[in-house]
């Protein structure tokens, strides 16, 4: 069977740069591809009009084809036609995107009666991006100039739904609903206005890592992964070096944003324990993952981060304000939901409660990171994956 994913990014600088969902789909794509006696194929249907091409065309990024189309309004007849015959093929074919995003119609319609599951990652209801909008810089950062304008970010999604599921009436398709953390389902209720949504559980898989024992650095050390912009405020992290000087803080990650992100970096500037390493490679962060203590997310949004994962994997705790499906209750250190700045002395003390325990509880960090690194590989494998996909694709044909 072909899996055409659907997916706004590609974890390529000519395919919407460096994201996390970027990299799952470019994990899930070279392992299936490189396997001979794999069950899947995967491609990816790249649904947005780019540069790139003049026609629509097949090509190669991370040994996976990407059947891209130009940037010719979507009623072109010649780009739509040639796309239509790039996806059409012979074979079983399902198309599995990445939440759901308006330009996902344009491939669905070329294929209008190939399978859909949309799995859930990061549904943004009205209430998340409100949250999302009382961070300071966020709306300059997306180009906003009201709060209220962000609430058309998430209609656009349930109206962009609406109209999947009248094209389904004219041409019938099989349409699922999977996710990767349960906790998700209510998000994806209100942002896709479907309150009776139903999903399978389908896994995020990661490539584990040969971890024969859990270590640490001589020196506590907390690390960071992630980008450098308003949503996952790393001022927090800077203020939380400042009042924990005992502690090496390693931030991993670049701002989207230089102009905003300057003037936090300046005001703390010096810091003998803040460490800035910009952008890390795999076999760096392979080292940073198995030296540091823990990882801290401070972000005033998440879903299920792959960065969660990837930590569970080392063995290493997380201290987050976000538990999606209890992980970092079981797995590390939830310390409680922050609003706004985050910058209070509540927020910074529960924050700065989970590091001291992470740091001076060693049986129980030991304890945890081990249950971690065996739910890694338990249920975030591409075997699981493989075998929950096939599931979900056998359950729903039974049920239709």
């Amino acid at each position: 069977m072909t899996v055409n994913f659907l997916c706004e990014e590609f974890f390529h600088p000519d395919l919407r740069g460096y994201g996390g969902i970027g990299m799952t789909v470019k994990n899930i794509a070279e392992h299936f591809n490189a396997a001979e006696e794999a069950p899947y194929r995967v491609r990816l249907a790249f649904p947005q009009g780019t540069q790139l091409v003049r026609a629509p065309e097949v090509r190669r990024f991370h040994e996976t084809d990407v059947i891209l189309r130009p940037a010719t309004p979507r009623t072109h007849v010649p780009s739509f036609t040639g796309y239509h015959h790039l996806l059409n093929r012979q074979g079983r074919q399902v198309f599995l995107s990445i939440d759901w995003y308006p330009s996902y119609l344009y491939p669905l319609h070329a294929l209008s009666a190939t399978p859909l599951i949309i799995w859930i990652h990061d549904p943004r209801d009205r209430d998340e991006w409100q949250r999302i909008g009382q961070v300071p810089g966020e709306l300059e950062f997306r180009g906003l100039r009201h709060p209220h304008e962000l609430h058309g970010l998430a209609d656009e999604k349930a109206s962009s739904m609406r109209r999947l599921f009248n094209l389904q009436k004219s041409c019938p398709r099989m349409i699922a609903f999977a996710t990767t953390a349960m906790t998700l389902l209510e998000r994806a209720r209100a942002t896709y206005q479907l309150p009776d949504l139903q999903a399978h559980w389908l896994p995020n898989p990661i490539a584990l890592p040969d971890v024969p024992s859990i270590e640490y650095s001589e020196k506590p050390t907390l690390l960071y992964l992630g980008r450098l912009d308003p949503v996952k405020r790393p001022w927090i992290v800077f203020e939380l070096a400042r009042r924990h000087p005992g502690i090496d803080f390693v931030i991993a990650g670049q701002s989207h944003a230089p102009d905003l992100f300057r003037q936090w970096k300046e005001r703390y500037d010096g810091l003998p324990n803040l460490k800035l390493l910009g952008h890390v490679d795999a076999v760096e962060k392979d080292r940073l993952l198995r030296s540091c203590w823990g990882i801290l997310n401070t972000s005033v949004h998440e879903a299920e981060p792959v960065s969660f994962l990837e930590a569970f994997s080392y063995g290493k705790c997380v201290v987050s304000c976000h538990d999606p499906d209890q992980e970092v209750s079981r797995f590390g250190y939830f310390v409680g939901e922050v609003n706004g700045e985050g910058l209070d002395e509540d927020s910074l003390r529960r924050f700065g409660d989970g590091i001291n325990q992470l740091v001076s509880r060693a049986d129980q960090r030991l304890e945890k990171g081990t249950a971690g690194m065996a739910e890694m590989k338990k249920h975030h494998t591409f075997k699981r994956f493989e075998e929950r996909l096939s599931e979900i694709i056998e359950i729903e044909r039974l049920h239709r």
